[in-house]
């Protein structure tokens, strides 16, 4: 019988894990997939181009991670910063939004500065910004339509992977809060997006389970049920059973509410994860002999009012001479792509990056995506965000343990929620309860 079990391999699995193996317990970490990472995921090119096909920035203010990666040697470098951003506005090409998109985000971010952000629900206006949805509140308050879908697909899309009429403005203004408002979510330089480590986000999640010590993480072992009493829980897979003091369930709510429970679950926590489903994003590398937009004096970033492409960024190495540029759709858009066959996804794609870049996108030497809505064990990225009205019923539910079973994961995070840093300090958290309940002295 180990001291605690952590189910997830995910960076929010293996920070409550090191935590737990740090102050001297037994652990043992139960892993779907037969890589450690969640959903982080790196690709090489043959010619040893660094593809990260999900998680793959980290900023200033991600204290969590930026400390792991500095524990572990890893290096980081900046994301390619070349030339002027882009925005696609009403099929007109613009250097920058028009001014009143700012004032509009502005009023968002003032509603997240009087949220706290381990309780949104009990904010005065909690009531109302749940009821209403992102996409109504900015029909009503945006100064035309176009302004209102650009800043819709920007900030559900761009930071939810979502769609405007899929999250209150309550959730959106928890996640502001989250990460530090509007300024520092967007940003590149500066703001959560501006560097990339070295090997991808996977080899800092590889580092992290070989800190573990041998034969603490089990891959391919999916969870199926958890059995709780008061004196101990048993975790079982399809092949195997464990026996722990505790556990840390460190996946998605979503996937965590397709695992059996005995006893089942309190019916609101049970409600929460029927209420918090996946972001839906598609992520598409494009690459190039070369970066050719640097030439045109353009940085690769843009953003776009219409159409199936939301945002692109220049996801180009310092190590390779080729250049990436990254398509992100989110809600309607990605599963409007998802609906298409494969070369007419392409088709669509690439026409869409002309419009951006210029003809030369075109002719593309790889197209490569990675859908994770597709993904057994993930169904979906960036994060769970919770539905329209759930925040004030079910919000309270996310986080405290219920018996022997505690929950991590990003979306469980208050700081950088959604994030790699998010995941770490939901783990450090869960590991903190399981610690708190554990009998103290040796183990």
């Amino acid at each position: 019988m180990t001291d605690a079990l952590v189910v997830g391999a995910g960076f929010s699995g293996l920070a409550a894990a090191l935590s737990l193996v740090r102050a001297g317990r037994r652990v043992r970490v139960l892993e779907a997939r037969d890589r450690v990472g969640g959903r982080a995921l790196t690709r090489w090119l043959d010619d040893g181009t660094q593809l990260d096909l999900g998680a793959q920035w980290i900023g200033p203010g991600q204290d969590r991670v930026n400390a792991l990666v500095r524990r572990y040697a890893l290096g980081t470098f900046p994301s390619p910063a070349y030339g002027g951003s882009t925005v696609i506005w009403d099929g007109a090409r613009r250097d920058a939004a028009p001014e009143p998109t700012a004032r509009v985000v502005e009023l968002l971010d003032g509603y997240a500065a009087r949220l706290d952000p381990a309780a949104p629900w009990t904010a005065p206006e909690a009531v109302r910004w749940d009821r209403i949805t992102l996409g109504g509140w900015l029909a009503a308050t945006a100064p035309d339509p176009v302004t209102a879908r650009y800043l819709g697909r920007l900030l559900a899309g761009g930071l939810l992977a979502t769609s405007a009429d899929e999250v209150s403005v309550l959730q959106m203004a928890f996640y502001l809060r989250s990460g530090g408002g509007s300024g520092a979510l967007l940003r590149m330089a500066g703001g959560a997006q501006q560097d990339r480590i070295v090997g991808g986000p996977a080899a800092l999640a590889e580092a992290m389970a070989a800190a573990l010590g041998p034969d603490v993480v089990r891959l391919a072992a999916p969870v199926v049920a958890i059995e709780q009493d008061r004196a101990a829980v048993v975790v079982y897979t399809d092949a195997e059973r464990f026996d722990a003091a505790a556990v840390v369930v460190a996946v998605p709510p979503t996937l965590a509410g397709r695992i059996r429970y005995a006893p089942a679950l309190p019916a609101l926590r049970d409600g929460l994860t029927q209420r918090m489903p996946m972001g839906s994003a598609f992520k598409v590398h494009a690459v190039y002999p070369e970066p050719f937009w640097r030439a045109d004096g353009r940085s690769g970033v843009a953003t776009c009012s219409d159409g199936p492409v939301v945002e692109t960024v220049d996801n180009s190495t310092p190590t390779s001479s080729r250049g990436v540029l990254t398509a992100f759709s989110y809600g309607v858009e990605a599963n409007a792509l998802r609906a298409m066959t494969p070369p007419a996804r392409r088709a669509a794609l690439l026409d869409a990056l002309t419009v951006i870049v210029g003809p030369a996108a075109r002719h593309a030497e790889e197209v490569i995506e990675y859908d994770w809505s597709a993904d057994p064990w993930t169904r979906g990225c960036f994060c769970g965000a919770l539905t329209p009205g759930s925040w004030r019923q079910y919000g309270p539910w996310l986080r405290p343990a219920v018996g022997r079973i505690h929950w991590a994961g990003t979306e469980t995070a208050t700081r950088w929620t959604g994030y790699l840093d998010g995941a770490i300090e939901a783990g450090e958290r869960a590991a903190a309860e399981v610690l708190g309940r554990l009998p103290t002295g040796a183990p």
